[in-house]
């Protein structure tokens, strides 16, 4: 890399992200963006509002310029497919002025506008990797429906798969997403390992008798914790939980996100009802306090492609808490977990799970141990302020080649 002027100025960066603001990949491009703001960059994020349908809402947050674009999509449908988030990005962006453009995955509200920035600006644009969509075993294979499961497959393979080619660079979030950026031929010196980090500026370490009392949970149960919009693996949760609480009787399960009537079925069926807590969707500035409340917190990934594809970024907040993780064996975490002792990974039965979850729900003296190891290597190793550099070289590098698609 030149150490000319354009290494020293000051960037001006556009991310497009397809998802709803404080959701999923939002914040992987947020907490990057924020690190960036901070070294003295000028960034924008482009993301979906919650509720707006005709006119953008724009803000600043830690100096992050944040436009929360309209959208006409329901439910599973505001994630980036809509005709007229698309129309009204290209043309909202190509009357400003960006230096490149980094777009997160490759929906079409993200994708298109990329596209024209490149063509039409002649900026640089770099593509996020973050998760495995099509293909089988990919995210789209776990719909419930069966349009979305099948029907929209080979259109979800296809944006995945048939444009990063024509990006200056392609950042990843695990090893999987490395490789099969190779695999579709991609030169491997714009292929990037950027792994999602640890959100210790947020995230604290909280007492655990302060964050149960706030809560009104009991002050000497021991606690598991499970929080996750995301929740595929809910099951395992709690059926592991079953094991868990025979070893140790006076268990409590704490679960936080979206209600789920399968989850809640299988917690009556199960007789878990006395023992679990349902806090359903809360506010991001509310989750350090359960994180805090636990004992023990719950990453559950089963071993399919879609999680040995993913970087979690649940994993940061839960290392930056300073609790005891159990997690499995899958994808990036057995480096992690390998490398320090933050947690158990476990088997995928509830049995295994459930075994894991009762040893250090009942060794608070080991658990905490943990806990202290993952607040230090969250501090020491994760942070995302010690990735932002690479992303900043990323970028430079981009610029210095052929811009455009």
């Amino acid at each position: 890399m030149s150490a000319g002027p354009e290494n020293q100025r000051r960037l001006r960066v556009l991310m497009l992200n397809h998802n709803v603001v404080w959701r999923s990949t939002f914040y992987r491009a947020f907490y990057f963006a924020r690190e960036l703001a901070d070294l003295g960059h000028e960034v924008t994020v482009a993301t979906i509002s919650r509720d707006r349908v005709f006119r953008a809402k724009t803000y600043e947050l830690e100096k992050v310029r944040i436009v929360e674009t309209p959208d006409w999509g329901v439910s599973l449908a505001r994630t980036g497919w809509d005709p007229w988030d698309t129309f009204f990005r290209c043309r909202k962006f190509l009357a400003e002025t960006f230096d490149l453009v980094h777009g997160f995955d490759c929906r079409p509200v993200v994708l298109t506008p990329s596209l024209v920035l490149a063509r039409r600006r002649g900026i640089p644009w770099v593509s996020d990797w973050a998760d495995c969509w099509g293909g089988p075993g990919g995210a789209i294979s776990q719909r419930k429906s069966w349009v979305g499961r099948v029907a929209f497959r080979p259109l979800e393979t296809w944006l995945e798969e048939g444009f990063r080619h024509r990006a200056r660079a392609v950042t990843v979030t695990s090893r999987l997403l490395e490789q099969r950026a190779q695999d579709l031929g991609l030169p491997r010196e714009r292929i990037h390992y950027l792994p999602s980090g640890a959100n210790v500026r947020t995230v604290s370490v909280r007492e655990s008798a302060e964050c149960r009392r706030s809560l009104g949970l009991d002050a000497d149960r021991p606690v598991a914790c499970f929080v996750g919009f995301v929740q595929y693996d809910l099951e395992l949760v709690i059926r592991a939980f079953a094991v868990a609480r025979g070893k140790v009787p006076r268990a409590l399960l704490v679960l936080v996100g979206p209600p789920n009537r399968n989850a809640q079925r299988l917690i009556d069926d199960l007789g878990l009802r006395p023992d679990v807590r349902e806090f359903g969707t809360r506010p991001f500035e509310e989750i350090p306090t359960f994180l805090g409340a636990a004992d023990v917190l719950l990453l559950p990934l089963s071993d399919n492609l879609m999680n040995r594809a993913r970087g979690p970024i649940k994993l940061g907040d839960y290392l930056a808490a300073g609790r005891a993780i159990v997690a499995n064996p899958t994808g990036d975490l057995v480096e992690i977990f390998g490398r320090d002792e933050v947690g158990l990974l476990a088997g995928e039965t509830p049995a295994a799970y459930g075994a894991a979850m009762a040893g250090l729900l009942g060794d608070r003296d080991r658990s905490r141990a943990m806990g202290r190891t993952a607040r230090a290597v969250a501090e020491n190793r994760y942070a995302w302020s010690l990735g932002a550099p690479a992303l900043v070289d990323v970028y430079r590098r981009s610029l210095e080649g052929p811009p455009g698609p």
